[in-house]
């Protein structure tokens, strides 16, 4: 009889095991995983601190005035005005007046190519057109400051008009139209 109580009891403690006991166990085995995902990611998260509090101290030692420089080369903006007044300004020195500027910001969101998930510039392009009135050297002069200026800019095209009023004087319309660029 004390071998068959024995035999009975192991079976109802095995049997206890896997009803009750072996579940809560299993449930302790995933809630320690998740823990230790839950501190990886912390461990991460301090990482990204640590790095977020080195990129802002190397962005504060940064001089405000080459910040400056950065934000006028890629604006975060296209900020019509003040690409005209600049262009205006470079046109001055040379006595030429920015007769037409024409902003064309959805050109280059027509295109034709294939666009990829995740392949999205940082960027985005507008075509400004300018039309002006100047002699060739004054047009000279005038593209080399614009290729020293600091906004970020490509010359895609360039169209000569002498009309006949002015064919005599040496002065010619130009229109140019202008690839730039500002951050999204």
């Amino acid at each position: 009889m004390k071998n068959t109580t024995a035999i009975f009891l192991i079976i109802l403690a095995i049997g206890l095991f896997f009803t009750f006991t072996k579940p809560y166990y299993n449930g302790l085995k995933e809630v320690a995983a998740e823990s230790a995902s839950y501190r990886e990611a912390l461990d991460n998260l301090e990482n990204i601190i640590e790095t977020r509090d080195r990129l802002l101290i190397n962005y504060n030692s940064i001089p405000k005035s080459e910040i400056d420089r950065l934000s006028k080369a890629l604006p975060e903006n296209i900020d019509t005005v003040r690409l005209a007044h600049e262009l205006d300004s470079i046109g001055a020195k040379y006595g030429i007046s920015i007769k037409d500027l024409a902003v064309d910001t959805e050109a280059n969101k027509n295109a034709t190519n294939v666009a990829l998930p995740g392949s999205g510039m940082p960027y985005e392009k507008a075509l400004v057109r300018v039309s002006f009135v100047s002699d060739y050297g004054d047009f000279r002069r005038f593209l080399e400051d614009l290729e020293k200026s600091l906004r970020i800019m490509d010359i895609r095209s360039v169209k000569f008009e002498v009309p006949v009023e002015r064919a005599q004087s040496g002065l010619y319309e130009h229109e140019l139209t202008i690839e730039t660029y500002w951050v999204k």
